[in-house]
């Protein structure tokens, strides 16, 4: 049950109808983000082009996970929209759109590579950048075309974004008159700090780290635009600056996925008595950070379905493996009837239900709430049950079990933890023993079937403090009685769209129009789904009609 705890992440905002700052997630457990003040992430968005419950955002290892929860506009990773429900690993410098919000995801954990800063020539930057307009292929020289077209032909076959950037940046010194050229990636936390993913020169002695990039170049490519460096300003004094590299010509060029996302920039400068540019390189640039821009858009979305589709499998087998420990849907133990109904939120459930026989004659039956979703709840789930029918071995009283599975689960958790009712059932003398450890979903069906729950004192939640005395409580429960048992995503299940929850009340009003045990689980899970407007629900859901056979 130990588990490896992911490093906190930022979410630095890119764009967006309104300012946020910097997003930062450290907690263990899932983050829901959208426009409701009831997410976790609450954003303004006073045009409603995020969904109320737009995404979720959970620890996935070490690392972290993004899942689109059925938003309205859908979501994007790095420019190839998200498959509905199904989460995908995100890493450091991604980037995350959902309608007109832009994050750049920052983690530091994965990224151990070497930044470069750029010079500071900003005092002359209006008369030393100027800004190209696009001009038409049909202008290139006969022999740049046939590069781009080879160009293109090994781009697209290219396996890694350092393979495609490595062919782009040879075309560039090749046919452009430029002798070095650089593929850079901003830093997505720090301004004026870039990452050299690739590099080219004609001189192949040349070391990257003796290169230098102007940062008026870069922030002006920025916006999206071809930018060089102005020939008659090279007499200019500027400093510490691009002068005193002797660079006579110099472009840089945005690298797009989308027409406003810029993902990194081709870097183009000539020195001294390098060769002359060709008049046509931007033209050239522009064309060839197309074909650049193309594949790694290409190369993200082959990435994403790869790891989507792998992440699927695992889940699929984690949820086959985890029937494995519930009981059938209904049957009979030892005098103890019941029905049961278990739907998880995403494939797997962070939910556990049990009825155990006890060697006494009594019946065990539990049913618990792990804290988080997804495979890292499920875990905890499963671990959970399986300790749980090794105390119920020992034939504990219900006091020291739950003491026992407490200091279990506050040990080994990492910081989660599980709202849980358990109770001893006793055919013979009618009557439950229970605890209710910060559960409280649960309502008692009398004979003349009226729905209640009975005054409890409860526990605390297991997994929060491993010295907790836990003490159980006693109820009567005659032949002719039903004890209902539901998870959270029952009560708190939101009404469509909106805020309001389906509540303790509405689940007792739908338990007194039933009369069997089958019938409160199917009734009172359609009913949620009413009320949810949708078949599909926010949050794992498992319900269990639970009551004593009648006597032979």
């Amino acid at each position: 049950m130990t588990q490896t705890s992911a490093k906190p992440i930022k979410l630095t905002q890119r764009s967006g109808p309104a300012r946020c700052g910097v997003i930062e997630i450290a907690d263990q457990r899932p983050h829901v983000l959208g426009r409701s003040s009831t997410c976790d992430i609450a954003l303004d968005d006073p045009k409603a082009s995020i969904s109320r419950q737009h995404l979720e955002i959970a620890p996935l290892g070490v690392g972290w996970m993004v899942r689109d929860l059925g938003s309205r506009n859908g979501t994007e990773l790095n420019g190839s929209k998200l498959e509905p429900q199904n989460p995908a690993s995100i890493k450091h410098g991604d980037v995350l759109r959902m309608g007109a919000w832009s994050f750049r995801v920052v983690t530091r954990a994965d990224s151990d590579s070497t930044m470069i800063q750029t010079l500071h020539d900003e005092d002359d930057k209006t008369s030393l950048i100027e800004r190209v307009s696009a001009e038409p292929l049909a202008n290139l020289a006969s022999h740049r075309l046939a590069v781009l077209l080879e160009c293109a032909d090994k781009i697209h076959r290219a396996d890694t974004i350092e393979e495609a950037a490595n062919l782009a940046l040879h075309a560039m010194v090749e046919s452009t008159g430029y002798a070095r050229a650089a593929y850079l990636i901003p830093d997505p936390e720090i301004t004026d700090q870039y990452q050299p993913l690739s590099f080219k020169s004609l001189n192949e002695l040349e070391d990257v780290s003796d290169v230098d990039f102007s940062n008026s170049l870069l922030e002006g490519a920025s916006e999206g635009d071809v930018v060089r460096l102005s020939a008659q300003s090279k007499s200019q004094d500027y400093g510490q600056s691009i002068a005193d590299l002797d660079i006579h010509s110099a472009l840089c060029v945005p690298v797009s996925i989308t027409s406003d996302e810029v993902i990194g920039y081709l870097y183009l400068d000539a020195r001294g008595s390098e060769g002359r540019v060709q008049h046509d390189a931007s033209s050239f640039g522009r064309a060839v950070s197309r074909l650049l821009g193309l594949s790694i858009s290409n190369m993200n979305r082959q990435e994403l379905e790869i790891q989507q589709l792998a992440m699927r499998f695992d889940l699929d087998a984690a949820a086959s493996a985890q029937k494995l420990l519930l009981p059938p849907d209904s049957g009979t133990v030892e005098g103890v009837e019941y029905a049961m109904i278990m739907r998880p939120g995403r494939t797997v459930a962070g939910d556990l239900f049990g009825v155990e026989p006890m060697k006494d004659g009594r019946v065990c039956v539990f049913l618990g709430d792990v804290s988080g979703k997804g495979a890292g709840a499920a875990i905890l789930m499963a671990a959970t049950q399986s300790y749980l029918h090794a105390l119920l071995e020992q034939n504990l009283e219900i006091g020291p079990l739950v003491s026992a599975l407490n200091k279990h689960v506050s040990k080994h958790s990492a910081g989660q933890f599980i709202t849980m009712w358990i109770g001893f059932f006793d055919p013979k003398n009618e009557k439950v023993e229970f605890l209710d450890c910060g559960h409280g979903h649960w309502l008692l069906v009398d004979p003349s079937n009226h729905a209640a729950q009975p005054s409890f004192k409860g526990g605390l939640v297991i997994g929060i403090d491993p010295d907790v005395d836990y003490q159980g409580e006693t109820i009567p429960f005659p032949h002719g009685s039903r004890l209902v048992l539901f998870s959270d995503g029952v009560v708190e299940q939101n009404h469509g769209d909106s805020e309001d929850q389906y509540g303790l009340d509405q689940a007792a009003r739908m338990l007194e129009q039933s009369h069997t045990y089958a019938d409160d689980v199917k009734i009172l899970f359609r009913d949620v789904q009413r009320f949810a407007e949708s078949e599909d629900l926010r949050d794992d859901t498992t319900i269990a009609s639970i009551g004593l056979s009648e006597p032979s």
